[in-house]
């Protein structure tokens, strides 16, 4: 017999008017952001309830209390990187993969900000006003 209970939802990877929650961390639907001024949203808070327990088996405990920022830390976007997968769930857009890990890997997009590896590297090249005046 199949009733509602019967039903199992994905909650980790699910879409409405208000929400996209992709691999557990929610965003508003509109904007496609963690923190939002005009929706207005801050899923922050739940977000980093879902890895919390993650958090706890790879870092120590120094880690925790000094790299770690909890709910003031910078929110992630999704503005242009989902859409609608043929089942309705949301996908992202590169792999068009429902709880696409490579795109949505919330726990180990924080884990390598913890860590110290989430630095953007700029590459720049000088420029020499005069080239004739090279180091050989």
């Amino acid at each position: 017999m199949d009733t509602q209970f019967n039903k199992e939802d994905d909650n980790y990877n699910c879409v409405d008017s208000d929400n996209v929650t992709l691999n557990g961390f929610s965003f508003c639907t509109r904007h496609g952001l963690e923190l939002c001024g005009k929706c207005p949203t801050d899923n922050r808070l739940t977000n980093n309830i879902t890895i919390e327990d993650m958090l706890h088996e790879k870092l120590t405990e120094e880690e925790l209390e000094t790299k770690w920022k909890g709910d003031d830390r910078e929110p992630f976007s999704v503005t242009k990187n989902w859409t609608r997968g043929g089942s309705g769930k949301p996908c992202c857009i590169t792999h068009k993969e429902v709880a696409c890990e490579e795109c949505f890997n919330w726990g180990g997009k924080i884990l390598t900000e913890i860590q110290g590896g989430g630095k953007k590297v700029r590459k720049t090249t000088r420029r020499t006003k005069d080239k004739s005046t090279r180091l050989e």
